[in-house]
């Protein structure tokens, strides 16, 4: 893959994020969008090929760890039960919802099964609240709103992910839906990443004592995020899930001990990538 190509696409993101600095209210991904669909008509960028491995392995894991070690510690615990339940019982509730919808009004033109229109609604639950979550702490003065839908948000990429995950796995068995069965997977892979996302990121929060050195703090963050991502993968759980849970286990207990740091905040970029 060209290197110069990649380095001016990230020049350009760099322009639009700066702008996004500068101006409130700055549409940053529909720009960011807009200037991808342009590009790709120029024979100059046809050597970048973006992979679904590089989306999901590469790109993923550090950005969710950042965001996630990010968000407030207090507003997540003051919230935890609303942004858990929207998370889970409501995402499921949205796809249940929105899947009979897609399967009553398809009927009158294609011939789709249910489970294929929960996969069509298991596609369209995933959020991106940069935007809204602007847009209510600006307009409506709420911070408690704000705080809920960008925490809901954060776990909904998880919880997403496994939803459709364990719909794929049905519809390409050609398996009848089952409530039971579906539970029974989700809460599995769901759990079981929360679990081992919660145990690594309480072990390395203990270690991050040994060296105070904040490049050795980066590098084993990144191992971190990647590591426990791929980890869970590994022993079909969720790696998304593990990711960020990590991520708010970290900023937890840094939160409650004041003199521990870390420099996550550096890695943003490098960590992607």
């Amino acid at each position: 893959m060209a290197t110069t190509p990649i380095l001016i696409l990230l020049f350009i993101g760099y322009i639009i994020f700066t702008i996004d600095k500068k101006k409130e209210n700055f549409p940053v991904p529909l720009i960011l969008i807009l200037v991808g669909i342009g590009l790709s008509f120029i024979p100059y960028f046809s050597s970048i090929e973006v992979t679904k491995d590089m989306i999901y392995h590469v790109f993923l894991p550090g950005l969710l760890f950042t965001s996630a070690y990010q968000f407030s510690p207090n507003a997540l615990k003051k919230n935890a039960g609303i942004i858990s339940f929207l998370a889970t019982i409501g995402i499921m509730l949205t796809v249940l919802l929105l899947g009979w919808t897609i399967y009553v009004i398809s009927g009158l033109f294609v011939s789709l099964s249910f489970v294929g229109s929960l996969l069509v609604a298991s596609m369209l639950t995933p959020t991106d609240p940069v935007s809204v979550v602007s847009i209510l702490k600006k307009s409506s003065g709420d911070k408690m709103m704000a705080d809920v839908v960008e925490g809901e948000s954060l776990i909904n990429d998880g919880t997403s992910i496994v939803i459709f995950t364990v719909i794929v796995g049905i519809y390409l068995q050609d398996k009848t839906f089952s409530i039971g069965s579906f539970f029974g997977e989700f809460l599995l892979v769901s759990v079981g990443g929360v679990v081992v996302g919660l145990g690594f990121g309480w072990l390395f929060s203990k270690a991050i004592h040994i060296t105070h050195h904040k490049e050795y703090q980066v590098m084993l963050s990144i191992i971190l995020a990647y590591g426990i991502f791929n980890i869970a993968e590994h022993f079909g759980l969720s790696g998304v899930l593990a990711t960020v849970f990590a991520g708010i286990m970290l900023s937890f207990e840094f939160n409650r001990s004041p003199t521990k740091t870390i420099s996550v905040n550096h890695w943003t970029v490098s960590g992607a990538l």
